[in-house]
Parts: structure tokens; C-alpha cells; sequence
């Protein structure tokens, strides 16, 4: 080969890498109000929207009465203000159009022009009042709406999050509790139109009562392509919702600080952007796919109704021509005839909006309410004091939607001052046997007594008093050091419980050196906030348990992200305090085991073995034996 050829080859640019792959195609099935939006006709509308009006009005009385009333009359008021002032006009337009001389016109219209004049300035007062105090209600209104979703979520049974349909019904709901900001203000559309258009109609009536009908017609076309384009809206919702749900999550997962070193030390920028890209992209093209069939909709009903109106003011000439009607009763019907077409149009465009208002909020009130059904005290028993004694006897939970149970039956008791580990493999039903235990859930089968009191007739909450919780999931609250080892329960000793609980967890010196000690925001994401290691976010974990000083203390890995020192004082602090309390560990070390008084060993929801660390581990072909020797082979 020779040396040019050799440079060639050296200077031969390698082949470009080949374009990653696009996101999967994400699809929305559900979508419950599907038939009815497809089926939605004007009948449909004036059926539903009655009850998105009473819905409104419930949520406004519940937020300021009177800032409500004074709504509702300012309404009525613009109403009662449009009908003066059209009256006005048409005693105005006699003389203008049929007296003699000018001075003597003006003079006599001069009256019934001050009182229209008059009333068109009430009717604006009207409705800068009914503003202000629509203003006044709107936020209350969402916030009200919000708390009853959050309250629901905190409030119902652990139980009913394993529903299969839970979240879906969760996100119907929460788009009911996301439309009571709009509704306030599409309902005062919607009745304002009304009102206008009765008021319009009252004066028209007296005019001639055959131009009313006409007006009617004309405003049909518009309905109906407001009925359309609602159709449509829900089409496109439906056929972009799992993409812009799967968008909002990703852009959490690209912006958040609790990803930035793994997505920047794995080099996943180019990927992770051609990802989020495709997906906005595919929402991009559908929404802009759909602009044609708004614009075919939208000029139909245009023409349509512009026909209807052309043929309402040939019948309006006819009836002049003809001497069926005078010329100033007819420059009345054009007033009215423009307030009213605008008035029906109003009502419509809104209509629309409240009908689908009256969907979502269905689905927000059923579910406040079955969540409401499924939060009250499981029975009159109150758990004043903490347990004595755990008892499960052939106890099982099976998860809804479930054949088989994810525990039991399992017979099992548990005594204050003893320690007794949990242990099995993924799946075994340790988060299970866990929740039976704390009583946040009732077993299916069997049962799970405090002192000889079955918890599921048991209010539940009386329980919880008395429980001290450290999941694997443990919150990262934005709360202040203080509340984070308080939450909001503090001991009747003040800081000096806090500062014990500290110590516990080895967390004093931590948390002294906070930029505000106890009062630091545990939350770097606002502004003068701090955020703790992981170890150290799991040490507080721990030093809210400690604090509680519970009856029935369970810690679920308590240190798998502490250091060596941090988990020592965990578990010595454990050691200390196991006589005035059960106290349960589930663990995948094994090591840490030989602090339990006792190991439960589970394995697919039954019990295969329970005794000391020392007589399990010298059992020949036993399951804790085995799991133990594959602990120590690394």
C-alpha cells in the first residue's frame, strides 16, 4: 500500500452513528365520556347544563355567600337594565323617525334617550359588580375544589389505591377539580346571555312577534358548530393526553436536580432531547391536523347562520314595505335584533363549555364522594392505648383485581418489648404484613387484633396514634428541620424532644451546622432552602419514629443508605427503647438480624420459619440459612 493511500485511509471520516429510536406510541383508551361527547347534541347541552349551573352554585355559597348574592342580583340587574333601555329606545324612535321637525324630535325623544343612556351605565355597574365579585369567588372556588381531591387522597383506605381503576378515576376527577377555576366564569357567560336574551326577546315580542323565531334560527348554525367543535376538542384531547401526560413526566425527569448527575454523567443528553422532542412533535402535528376540520365547522355554521340573518332582515323590510310594521318599530328590531344575536351566541359558546363542565365535574363529585364513603372509622372502637400484643390468626390480605393473595393465612403474634425481623424475598408479602400490622388495611380473611380489638372494627386513626413509621419510600418534606422530625406533632417538651430524636440518629451536629439549625427549610429547590444527603435524609427518617416514642415502632431497610456509623446508633438507639414497644424490622441484611428477638422468615405470603438468629442459621436446608450464606458470598 502506498503512503497516499495509507493518508486516505487514515482521513476516511467513520459512518455517522444511526438515529436513535423514536418513543413508543403512546395511547389513551379510556376515556369514559367518549359515547356522550360523540352523541352531544344541543337537546344533550340543555339537558346538562342545569346541573353544572347547581354544581357552580353550591361551590360559590360555600366559599361567600354573600359575595354570591350580590352576583346573582348584579346579573339580574344587568338584565332588568338591558330590557329598560331597549324600551327606552323604541319610545325614542317614534318621534325620531315619525315627528315633524327636528327640534321638535330630539325634544321628544330627549326623555326616553337620558333613561337608555341611564340604564346602559346601571347595566355596566351591573356588571363590573358582578365581576368584582366573581373575582372574589373564583379562587376560593378552585381551592376548594383542590382540598376536597387532596383530602380525598389522604382520607380514603389505603385498600382503595389498589382498585385497578383508582388512577384513572383519580385523573377524571382531577380534571372536574381543575375546571372549577373556569366555571364561575363560563356559568356567568352562560346566564348572562340568558338573561340578555330574555330581556331581548320581552322587547322583540312587543315589536313583532315573528322576527323572535328568525333570530332563533339564525343563532342555530352557530350552536351547532359550537356543538362540533366541542366534539372535536374532546377527540383531540383524548387522542394527545397520554402523550402530554408521558411529556409532563419526562420534562420532570430532564429538569429536576435529583437526575442532573446521572443524566449528565451517563451522556444522555442527546437521547433524552430527540426523545422529549418526538413526543412534543407528535402532539404538535396532531393538534395541527385538526385545524382544517375547526375551519370546515366553523364556516359552515358562519354561512349558515349568516343566511338565516339575511332572511331576518328581508322579513323585517317585507313587513316595513307592506305597512305591517312602523319604521321606528323597526329601527327597534334592529337594536334588539343585534343585542339578541349576540346574546344567543353567548349563550351557545358558553352552553358548550358548561355542558362539558357538567361531564368532568360527574366524574370530580362521584369521586369525592365514594372517597368520602371509604374514610370514615372502620368501627365505634377507639384505640386509647398502645398495644400490648399483636395478633394475627389465619390473617390474609388479597389485593383487588387478584386471585391469589399476596399474604396469608398467617398466624402470628407479636408482644411489647420484643424485636422481631421481617425477612423474605421481593414479593414475599413483608409491605404487606407490615400494613395489617399498622392497621392501615383490614385483612380480606382471618384477623389482625390490638390487645384482643380486631382493627377492622377499629377506628383506624385512634391506631395510627400510636404507630411509628420508616418506609423504603420515606417523604423528603419541604418542612423546616424542625417539622421534619415533628411533623407537626410536637412533644410537650418542645426542642428538647427534637434535639433527643437528633442525637438518636446521630443528627445533632448536622443539623447545628444548618445554615438556620432546627428552622432550615429542608428543600434546595426554594430559595434559601438546604438539602440533606440521602444517609442523612434517612437518619431524620428514623429520628421521626424516635420521636414519636410509639407503641408499635416499624422501620421497613431503616439504614440501606446510612454509613456504618449512622446505622450503628439507629440500632442502638433501637436496642434502648425496645422494652416500652413492639418493635418490627424488615431487612435484606441479614446481619442486622441478630438484633430481633426473633426472625420471621416469609416466603410467597406464608411463614417458613420464626426463631432466633442463631437457631435459624444453623438449620440445615432452611430458607433464613440460605439466604444468609448468599449474603456472605461475595
Amino acid at each position: 500500500m502506498s503512503e497516499q493511500q495509507a493518508e486516505e485511509e487514515k482521513t476516511v471520516t467513520p459512518p455517522a452513528p444511526p438515529a436513535p429510536p423514536a418513543p413508543p406510541e403512546f395511547t389513551y383508551t379510556w376515556g369514559q365520556h367518549n359515547e356522550t361527547m360523540e352523541a352531544l347534541s344541543l337537546g344533550h347541552m340543555a339537558r346538562r347544563v342545569p346541573s353544572a349551573l347547581r354544581q357552580t352554585a353550591r361551590l360559590a355559597l360555600a366559599v361567600n355567600r354573600t359575595a354570591f348574592h350580590v352576583l346573582v342580583a348584579a346579573q339580574i340587574l344587568g338584565g332588568i337594565c338591558t330590557a329598560a333601555a331597549l324600551a327606552a329606545i323604541s319610545r325614542a324612535m317614534v318621534p325620531l323617525l315619525a315627528g315633524d321637525g327636528v327640534q321638535e324630535r330630539v325634544a321628544a325623544a330627549a326623555w326616553p334617550l337620558v333613561v337608555a343612556g341611564a340604564m346602559t351605565a346601571l347595566g355596566a355597574l351591573a356588571s363590573i359588580a358582578s365581576g368584582s365579585a366573581a373575582r372574589r369567588l373564583n379562587p376560593g372556588m378552585a381551592t376548594l375544589a383542590d382540598l376536597a381531591m387532596v383530602d380525598a387522597h389522604m382520607d380514603v383506605e389505603l385498600a382503595a389505591y389498589d382498585a385497578p381503576d383508582f388512577t384513572e378515576r383519580s385523573e377524571a376527577a382531577e380534571t372536574g377539580s381543575a375546571r372549577s377555576a373556569m366555571l364561575l366564569q363560563d356559568a356567568l357567560g352562560f346566564t348572562g346571555g340568558m338573561i340578555d336574551m330574555i330581556a331581548v326577546a320581552s322587547v322583540l315580542a312587543v315589536v313583532h312577534p315573528v322576527l323572535l323565531p328568525l333570530l332563533l334560527l339564525s343563532v342555530v348554525p352557530r350552536g351547532l358548530g359550537s356543538v362540533y367543535a366541542a366534539r372535536l376538542d374532546y377527540r383531540l384531547h383524548n387522542q394527545t393526553v397520554a402523550s402530554r401526560n408521558i411529556k409532563h413526566m419526562m420534562r420532570w425527569h430532564l429538569t429536576t436536580p435529583k437526575l442532573a448527575d446521572e443524566l449528565r454523567g451517563n451522556s444522555m443528553r442527546p437521547y433524552a432531547h430527540h426523545w422529549y422532542a418526538a413526543v412534543c412533535e407528535r402532539i404538535d402535528s396532531k393538534m395541527v391536523s385538526s385545524a382544517p376540520r375547526y375551519l370546515v365547522v366553523y364556516l359552515i355554521a358562519a354561512t349558515a347562520s349568516g343566511v338565516f340573518v339575511v332572511a331576518t332582515y328581508g322579513v323585517l323590510a317585507g313587513l316595513v314595505v307592506g305597512g305591517y310594521m312602523a319604521i321606528a318599530a323597526a329601527g327597534t328590531a334592529i337594536v334588539a335584533m343585534r343585542t339578541s344575536t349576540a346574546a344567543l351566541s353567548q349563550l351557545v359558546v358558553y352552553g358548550a363549555a358548561m355542558f362539558q363542565h357538567a361531564l368532568y365535574l360527574g366524574d370530580y363529585t362521584t369521586f369525592v364522594k365514594e372517597a368520602a364513603d371509604k374514610s370514615g372509622p372502620r368501627g365505634p372502637q377507639v384505640m386509647e392505648n398502645a398495644p400490648e400484643k399483636i395478633r394475627l390468626e389465619e390473617a390474609s390480605y388479597t389485593y383487588p383485581g387478584k386471585d391469589a393473595p399476596a399474604l396469608g393465612p398467617v398466624t402470628l403474634t407479636l408482644a411489647r418489648g420484643e424485636v422481631v425481623a421481617v425477612i423474605g424475598e421481593n414479593g414475599a408479602g413483608k409491605s404487606t404484613l407490615i400494613r395489617l400490622l399498622t392497621s392501615l388495611t383490614a385483612p380480606t380473611s382471618g384477623t389482625v387484633s390490638w390487645d384482643g380489638v380486631p382493627t377492622s372494627d377499629a377506628d383506624q386513626r385512634s391506631a395510627w396514634a400510636h404507630v411509628g413509621l420508616v418506609t423504603q419510600s420515606y417523604g423528603y418534606w419541604p418542612f423546616s428541620a424542625r417539622e421534619n422530625i415533628t411533623l407537626g406533632q410536637p412533644d410537650p417538651r418542645g426542642e428538647e424532644a427534637v434535639w433527643e430524636a437528633l442525637d438518636a440518629v446521630g443528627m445533632r451536629t448536622t443539623v447545628e451546622e444548618f445554615p438556620n439549625g432546627l428552622d432550615t427549610l429542608l428543600a434546595r429547590s426554594v430559595w434559601g432552602g438546604h438539602e440533606p444527603s440521602g444517609g442523612q435524609w434517612q437518619r431524620l427518617a428514623c429520628g421521626r419514629a424516635f420521636h414519636r416514642k410509639p407503641g408499635l415502632l416499624v422501620m421497613d431497610e431503616p439504614t440501606s443508605a446510612m454509613d456504618p456509623r449512622g446505622e450503628h446508633m439507629v440500632f442502638s438507639g433501637l436496642r434502648d427503647m425496645k422494652e416500652d414497644r413492639i418493635t418490627v424490622i424488615v431487612t435484606h441484611r441479614m446481619e442486622n438480624c441478630r438484633l430481633a428477638d426473633r426472625i420471621v422468615v416469609l416466603d410467597g405470603g406464608r411463614i417458613v420459619e420464626q426463631g432466633p438468629f442463631d437457631q435459624l442459621v444453623s438449620l440445615n436446608g432452611g430458607r433464613f440459612r440460605e439466604l444468609y450464606e448468599l449474603s456472605q458470598d461475595r
